[in-house]
């Protein structure tokens, strides 16, 4: 159980992704370790993630989403994402392709995204739901997650994200985890992520994480 929410974590969508295309030239990179823990034998763990994008046109982003443990590369998956529908309509929509290693084996990953800008107490946010499906090219097994994730800008420099994990593996139960985190932009173009996770159904972990956003 412990490994499969190994890979439950690195899978989860980043804040950042999503309906939302990156402009032409625009690059996205986020930096992350978490600790997660206890399991059923009372060990805790860590795992790292690397993620990019980089906005090829105004529509056509590519990307890149890397995670593993101390021990082994998990997760390897190189995207592309278009907007379906014009870039300038209020709700965002996006379809995803990605192509990889997941858990040592190659894996088609589609994936759809909708999000939309909105104000909460004068305060600009947004609210996104991530769709992501990850088939195996051996084995019966397959993954399929769902990430609702709402952003609401706090202050000038501070975000508040809320976000929502669930998913399951074949034939297991439906899991559902809470990820909420801060965001502080440093500098412009640099910000720093703390988080934190608490398992709601089907895991029983908690976690914390640490990371950093870079925009240029």
């Amino acid at each position: 159980m412990f490994r499969m929410l190994a890979l439950l974590i690195l899978l989860a969508a980043q804040a950042q992704a999503g309906a939302w295309s990156r402009e032409k030239g625009k690059t996205f990179l986020s930096f992350s370790t978490q600790v997660e823990g206890p399991s059923e034998f009372g060990l805790y763990d860590s795992f790292a993630t690397v993620y990019a994008e980089y906005g090829l046109t105004d529509k056509l982003t590519a990307g890149l989403d890397l995670g593993g443990s101390a021990l082994q590369m998990t997760k390897a998956v190189a995207f592309l994402r278009l907007p379906l529908g014009r870039l300038d309509q209020p709700t965002k929509l996006a379809a995803e392709l990605g192509l990889g290693q997941v858990d040592g084996r190659t894996a088609l990953r589609p994936g759809f995204s909708m999000g939309r800008g909105l104000t909460l107490w004068q305060r600009q946010g947004w609210a996104a739901i991530d769709t992501r499906f990850v088939k195996f090219d051996r084995g019966s097994d397959s993954l399929f997650e769902t990430d609702l994730t709402f952003g609401l800008n706090a202050s000038k420099k501070t975000k508040l994200i809320l976000q929502l994990q669930t998913g399951a593996r074949s034939s297991n139960p439906l899991y559902i985890r809470l990820a909420p985190s801060l965001v502080i932009e440093r500098k412009p173009g640099h910000h720093l992520e703390l988080g934190i996770t608490a398992g709601l159904k089907e895991i029983s972990t908690k976690g914390i994480k640490i990371g950093t956003w870079r925009h240029f």
